[in-house]
């Protein structure tokens, strides 16, 4: 994946949140990818969608991707009924994304019987506290 597509993905923020929490770094070495990243109490939301004549239409049981998602990164989330999918930022619970300072958390999307929109060349968002990320697929 490379650079930001077109359509009408966003990463506009939710509504101000507090200060995210952030767990320790992951212990320095030459050879850790994560080097750089600290994992950090914020999430990421969205939805999946077509455009259609009558509207956005959203497209449940899409499978969204999140590299740096997760205390274990590479994790999945299904988009409910509405197209709606979360990777939560408790870090209680596992959650919360890696994140370095002006740095884009590459994300994908996979729905049966759709594609990504013709000229996108991956998706990338930049997240700063709890961010809402929505998705739109095209028909095949």
């Amino acid at each position: 994946m490379s650079g930001c597509g077109s359509g009408y993905s966003s990463a506009t923020p939710l509504a101000p949140s507090p200060v995210p929490i952030q767990a320790a770094a992951p212990p320095p070495s030459s050879d850790s990818w994560l080097a750089g990243y600290t994992l950090t109490g914020v999430s990421l939301s969205g939805v999946v969608y077509e455009s259609t004549p009558a509207g956005s239409a959203p497209i449940a049981g899409a499978r969204v991707y999140c590299e740096l998602c997760g205390e274990g990164t590479h994790t999945f989330a299904t988009a409910d009924a509405n197209g709606f999918y979360r990777f939560s930022g408790d870090l209680a619970d596992g959650g919360g994304v890696w994140l370095s300072p002006g740095i884009r958390t590459p994300v994908l999307v996979l729905a049966d019987g759709y594609a990504d929109p013709p000229g996108l060349a991956g998706r990338y968002v930049l997240i700063n506290g709890d961010t809402r990320f929505d998705m739109q697929m095209v028909r095949r």
